[in-house]
């Protein structure tokens, strides 16, 4: 893609109405499918209306994003719901704040972008850094529990279920930077990052993937069934058994765990970018 044809590309976009109707025409087919929840559709369709409307390069990025973690979710998704029975707090549909924490930086990125009025990278880099870190690892999470395999808490070392946050396997670590890679090579094809950049959007994402292993092992609220006498991240536990508090922080759950990952990851970018400037 030449450099004119490319500006091109990422300084234009369907109108306001367009890129809703677009937005919300993709986030029903996902919701259809059970990709989504009805609140995570209506926050899909916000930042798809967005990323849109700053042009199609912000917008065909997303597209694949979601195409890709869709495809990573679904992928022996049977397989993967009775590995982690009991112990994820949320399935495979998203709500509306899973949305958010994992794309709602992408959307700040090009809100700052339409604001600007100009084809500057610099919201599109630490944006792209975002969502990829996001993608990452979404990635690292459903290839690891679909393959499986040996699972070691960062936190202890010591084997954990399959499905434990704050957890690595050999499978989720190769699907966590192969990710990073691909999602880093989409950007730079749909020409929301210049070609010479691409290696700031996958290091980013994966400094973004393995702080937030790091602290979901560390900080993220940690809960105990006391009848199944097993470790969860679920309030109350599958059996129907409140759960008890056993360490890290109360507030912070996988989805503020997923925000520290995006917001790593695009202070990096930055980061780098002003580094090498």
């Amino acid at each position: 893609m030449s450099a004119s044809l490319s500006a091109t590309w990422s300084a234009s976009g369907p109108s306001g109405l367009l890129a809703i109707g677009l937005a919300t025409v993709m986030a029903a087919a996902a919701w259809h499918k059970g990709s989504l929840r009805p609140s995570g559709a209506i926050a899909a369709i916000v930042v798809g209306s967005i990323a849109l409307r700053a042009g199609w390069s912000w917008g065909g990025f997303l597209i694949v994003w979601f195409a890709w973690v869709t495809l990573g979710s679904r992928l022996g998704r049977a397989r993967k719901a009775a590995r982690t029975a009991g112990i994820v707090e949320k399935g495979g549909q998203r709500d509306a704040t899973q949305v958010m924490a994992n794309g709602g930086l992408f959307a700040l990125a090009a809100t700052v972008h339409l604001w600007r009025g100009d084809p500057s990278a610099d919201a599109a880099l630490w944006g792209a850094a975002a969502l990829a870190a996001a993608g990452a690892d979404t990635m690292a999470t459903e290839i690891g529990t679909w393959i499986g395999g040996a699972t070691r808490s960062v936190r202890t070392g010591r084997q954990v279920p399959t499905g434990t946050s704050g957890a690595v396997s050999v499978a989720g670590s190769v699907a966590m930077v192969g990710t990073a890679l691909g999602l880093s090579a989409v950007a730079v094809a749909c020409g929301l990052v210049p070609a010479p950049r691409w290696w700031i959007v996958a290091v980013a994402a994966v400094f973004g993937a393995v702080i937030d292993t790091v602290a979901g092992a560390l900080v993220q609220q940690r809960r105990w069934c006391p009848s199944c006498e097993t470790a969860t991240e679920q309030p109350r536990h599958s059996c129907g058994t409140d759960t008890q508090h056993r360490g890290g922080w109360r507030w912070l759950g996988n989805d503020e765990v997923n925000l520290v990952c995006t917001a790593s990851a695009a202070v990096l970018a930055c980061l780098l970018a002003w580094l090498l400037a």
